[in-house]
């Protein structure tokens, strides 16, 4: 147990799309971890137009501290955009609920809250497994985003981070997409935001990304955020 580090309310924003197979044991370790984290706290499930039994078992989830929120399926960028409307903590936990970034590294992102405005746990700073094609398109958009935009983060899509309610509660973004990612430290960018990468063990998951597809997808909002800066 942590203990009282501030006292400030932290929301978990966990997207959902087809994750019927894992909702319940995640989101059961999730809750362990946030019980113990020594703050008051809600996880808001957002369920993004899922079409397996995702949010049969969401309905079935009943505990005081969890929020389920269905909504048309729009993508990943839409879920942020209405997790940060919907939110009521001071802190944002962002949180793939396949938990490849480790759920024990919640405790770290919760810890590093008082002193950053941002922390991020990358899956690039140590050997992990993640496939060598995924790491190649990573690695192109890391170097265009770090040109074009200046964003510094290497591992833009963690599963795992922590930023202040402040920095992104009240804003507009454009991207509906994986672009969000981009656009999220495009905006603490812009903010001067004080951001910190840590280096955990990630263990891949298939996911729900498909390769060519999201990566077009993700190439347009980068155009829609180039012709918007």
């Amino acid at each position: 147990m942590l203990g009282s580090l501030f006292m400030k309310k932290i929301s978990v924003i966990i997207p959902v799309y087809n994750h019927e197979s894992i909702i319940k044991s995640n989101v059961s370790k999730v809750l362990y971890v946030m019980n113990n984290c020594g703050s008051p706290y809600e996880i808001l499930l957002i369920n993004d137009g899922s079409t397996d039994g995702s949010e049969r078992i969401l309905s079935q989830l009943h505990n005081d501290n969890i929020r389920c929120i269905f909504k048309e399926n729009q993508g990943l960028g839409s879920v942020f955009q209405l997790g940060f409307t919907l939110a009521s903590g001071q802190i944002f936990i962002i949180l793939d609920l396949d938990l490849s970034y480790g759920v024990q590294n919640i405790y770290k992102v919760i810890d590093l809250a008082k002193d950053w405005d941002c922390v991020v746990c990358s899956k690039y700073a140590d050997m992990n497994d993640y496939p060598l094609h995924r790491q190649i398109l990573s690695l192109l958009n890391y170097l265009f985003c770090r040109c074009v935009f200046k964003i510094s983060v290497r591992d833009m899509g963690s599963g795992l981070v922590m930023v202040h309610k402040h920095l992104v509660q009240n804003e507009s973004f454009i991207c509906s997409g994986f672009g969000i990612h981009c656009e999220f430290f495009f905006l603490l960018h812009k903010k001067n935001a004080r951001i910190l990468e840590i280096p955990v063990q990630y263990k891949h998951y298939p996911g729900t990304y498909r390769s060519f597809f999201h990566s077009c997808q993700t190439i347009n909002e980068l155009k829609s955020i180039l012709f918007k800066k």
